[in-house]
């Protein structure tokens, strides 16, 4: 396992990998998802083990950090697979890799104990150029959800980067929209001012709009996965914190197949 301190330099050196706030779209034959971990290196250690050598991508959806004192080592296990081969990782942006919630769930001050005062400037940095989306095999995969105003994937492209928490609404929203089925378009969340739920006609309409099959995300703690819209949203959770299983979704080939770890 990575310790506090190589996690470190390894965030450093993986800052320059990070390109944009979408990044190009994939076609690919075998592709691992991996909801939010917040922490658990032993389930970023076992999907990689497990998935690295006959994967040919393993998308980490967000909340790498927060809610445990170990989210250090697994921010920088995420990051040592990234600049191994930045074609065969991507690492998206969660809400929690943010000054939003840092101070709050953890990892500030676990930064400070462990690397000492000022080490967290550093992750902020990283943080604030990490990618929101890619669309991978006809799927829009982000943390959180559509956004309000947001009518074309492209539009990501053009959002404000680097944006530090973000301010920018719909960057905002990316990572902390919900979906839910009993709404039609876009109602407020009770997560807080800027974020919404999104509902079916809101889905429908972006994915057709798009050209897309679906949304791979995170964010919401389930039992490893939860279908909506049809089953054109699925959320993949991966942490151990809040006690549920630890969900991988697997694309072989346009079959989805789900496995826990």
């Amino acid at each position: 396992m990575i310790d506090a301190s190589e996690a470190l330099r390894v965030i450093g050196e993986a800052e320059e990998q990070l390109a944009g706030p979408l990044l190009d779209r994939r076609e690919e034959n075998r592709v691992i998802f991996v909801g939010d971990t917040h922490g658990a290196v032993d389930v970023t250690e076992a999907v990689i083990d497990k998935f690295w050598d006959d994967a040919d991508l393993i998308v980490f959806l967000g909340d790498y950090v927060d809610r445990s004192d170990t989210s250090l080592e697994n921010l920088g296990t995420v990051a040592a697979s990234l600049l191994e081969d930045p074609h065969r990782t991507i690492m998206l942006r969660g809400n929690h890799e943010s000054p939003l919630t840092n101070p709050y769930y953890g990892f500030t001050d676990e930064v400070t104990k462990k690397l000492g005062e000022g080490s967290y400037d550093k992750f902020k940095e990283f943080f604030q150029k990490m990618p929101y989306a890619v669309v991978v095999n006809d799927y829009l995969c982000l943390h959180g959800g559509i956004a309000k105003g947001l009518t074309s994937v492209d539009q990501i492209a053009g959002l404000p980067w680097p944006d530090l928490n973000p301010d920018d609404p719909v960057a905002f929203q990316l990572l902390w929209n919900d979906p839910r089925e009993m709404i039609e378009e876009f109602v407020p969340s009770t997560r807080g001012e800027g974020a919404f739920y999104f509902g079916s006609e809101a889905t429908t309409a972006f994915l057709d709009g798009n050209a897309l099959k679906g949304i791979i995300r995170g964010h919401e703690v389930v039992d490893g996965f939860r279908d909506d819209m049809g089953g054109r949203v699925i959320t993949v959770f991966s942490s151990r914190y809040h006690h549920k299983s630890a969900g991988v979704l697997i694309l072989d080939n346009g079959k989805m197949e789900r496995v826990t770890v």
